[in-house]
């Protein structure tokens, strides 16, 4: 028996609460997770794991084995980690990002983070599901919203404001709003991200001051890219974070409107699990990201509880 990896096994059985879920992050069947907890049991004389049909989940005698296997394992970690900053990363590293953030921002700049580490193989999910990271065997998630259960670290990359925008033909076509009143709402897309249809309505805000739009134009996406492409196609106007839209307004084919006026923010945060040692692949990437985001200039991690 390969005591190490049935202790590896173990721990990700517990992580995840499934011998299935241990086994896809591992990469081998889910019949061998069985043989080493087994296995691993018969060594110890003990047994580690209360099954069901419903559930696994630790007895009291494995739910202490699993605290000292954890150590041990950050430790194994550290060890492999001291050869890493002599030899670089290796392995996999598995990204979870949103749609919009993964098309936008985060797959042009995996082109330079590929090249600092290029025996690190990066597979990207993007998806705007909120679910646990655990269980899908997720390293690194950016999420802009509430995560999922389970002791995390949630460090701030970037703070985006939301931003008016339109295409140079629309505003030549239909004038520039110099003020919040001048803005038409039959002429602003609108998004709706959610299952009932909500609006994403705009804030715009000066001093004393407020205003809010409900967009009331014919186009209405749920996704913030083709969002963008109808604006700029000359659509209408739009309100959609910054970070997002820098890289339309950078090319001429969106224009920033109203920036003197404050907007609506969204945090952006990069999610992994609270570990006594963070493994070099994920600091890493966390810390690349920091950068690229231009994130502020102390952007600590935060141990969270995660709603």
């Amino acid at each position: 028996m390969d005591r190490l990896l049935a202790m590896e096994a173990f721990v990700r059985t517990v992580d995840t609460g499934s011998m299935s879920r241990a086994a896809a992050q591992l990469g081998i069947a889910n019949a061998s997770v069985t043989t080493l907890i087994r296995k691993l049991e018969a060594h110890l004389g003990v047994t580690l794991l209360h099954r069901s049909t419903r559930y696994v989940r630790p007895t009291e005698e494995g739910a202490a084995y699993y605290e000292r296997c954890r150590c041990i394992l950050e430790q194994v970690t550290e060890a492999e980690a001291a050869l890493t900053r002599e030899h670089g990363l290796r392995g996999v590293l598995r990204v979870e990002t949103p749609i919009a953030v993964g098309h936008l921002i985060l797959s042009p700049a995996l082109a330079e983070f590929s090249r600092r580490h290029p025996n690190l193989r990066v597979i990207t999910s993007l998806n705007n599901e909120v679910d646990n990271l655990v269980k899908r065997g997720v390293d690194v998630a950016i999420r802009m919203e509430a995560v999922e259960s389970g002791d995390l670290v949630a460090r701030l990359v970037y703070r985006a404001r939301y931003a008016l925008c339109a295409s140079p033909g629309f505003l030549a076509d239909h004038g520039t709003p110099e003020h919040p009143r001048a803005i038409d709402p039959k002429r602003c897309l609108g998004f709706s991200g959610s299952p009932s249809g909500d609006l994403r309505l705009w804030h715009f805000w000066r001093g004393e001051e407020r205003h809010e739009i409900t967009p009331e134009g014919n186009l209405f996406f749920n996704s913030t890219d083709a969002l963008m492409q109808a604006a700029a196609h000359g659509a209408g106007l739009i309100y959609v974070l910054d970070v997002l839209a820098e890289r339309y307004c950078r090319r001429g084919e969106l224009v920033r409107l109203l920036p003197e006026w404050e907007t609506d923010a969204q945090t952006f945060y990069a999610v992994y699990l609270r570990m006594g040692f963070t493994p070099p692949k994920v600091r890493a990437f966390v810390d690349f990201l920091a950068g690229h985001f231009a994130a502020p200039a102390d952007p600590a991690p935060v141990p969270i509880r995660a709603r």
